[in-house]
């Protein structure tokens, strides 16, 4: 009877090894939407020119594909969906999103960095995100406002980085609703037209080496593909 009950636990153990992952910090980019000037604008266009409108956005990437983000050295590239995901690195429930396009390594010694600072002169914005709970609700969302950006120009390690230029990112600032589990579901960020992904990955370039990618595993079952990030 023991030897069975051992059996079991180990049996227990080793389902919950494969089934547990490490948690994440997930969000979203997507295009900024359009304002009433621009959809009344988009009304207007003469109808001889629709196919070649059409044409034109078809043979364009989507706006919220290639974007850059680092976090907890760790870099990473926005999917054709406009995800990004990261392994969560600290328990904080609060997180901070930074966007420049350019950020400078402090080394600690040679191959380890201390941490990144900010480049003076290089515009810079700050949205914090903190999760809360509304007891008259009984439910979880997020608190997302644009905060000053302080003189201090080290960046704090828990902070996201997405490397562009400010004015062509944004967020909503607000309640917005989420669920509380292990992995921080962050409000979406929205890019607006005019963002150039090849100037700010050519940059990149010069300190991807500073960085590791971030690695997802799949693992395929009956109807469903299930995603887990390799920290």
């Amino acid at each position: 009877m023991k030897r069975n009950y051992y059996v079991h636990l180990i049996v227990l153990l080793l389902i919950v090894c494969r089934v547990a992952a490490d948690p994440t910090i997930t969000f979203f980019f997507r295009p900024q939407p359009l304002t009433e000037a621009e959809k009344l604008s988009q009304k207007l266009r003469k109808p001889g020119k629709i196919a070649k409108y059409a044409v034109k956005g078809k043979s364009q990437p989507a706006l919220e594909e290639g974007i850059l983000a680092t976090y907890g050295g760790y870099v990473v590239a926005s999917d054709y969906n406009g995800k990004v995901v990261f392994p969560r690195k600290h328990q904080k429930t609060g997180v901070d999103i930074l966007i420049t396009s350019e950020i400078v390594p402090v080394p600690l010694f040679e191959n380890t960095i201390l941490h990144w600072t900010r480049v003076s002169g290089v515009p810079a914005k700050v949205y914090s995100c903190e999760q809360k709970y509304d007891d008259r609700k009984g439910q979880y969302y997020w608190e997302t406002q644009e905060v000053p950006v302080t003189e201090d120009m080290v960046i704090p390690l828990a902070t996201i980085i997405i490397l562009a230029k400010p004015k062509n990112i944004s967020m909503n600032v607000g309640k917005t609703p989420t669920n509380e589990t292990t992995n921080l579901v962050l409000p979406d960020v929205y890019v607006k037209k005019g963002i150039t992904i090849i100037e700010n990955s050519l940059y990149m370039l010069t300190i991807r080496h500073l960085f590791k990618p971030v690695e997802e595993k799949e693992t395929r079952q009956p109807l469903k593909i299930l995603t887990h990030v390799i920290d």
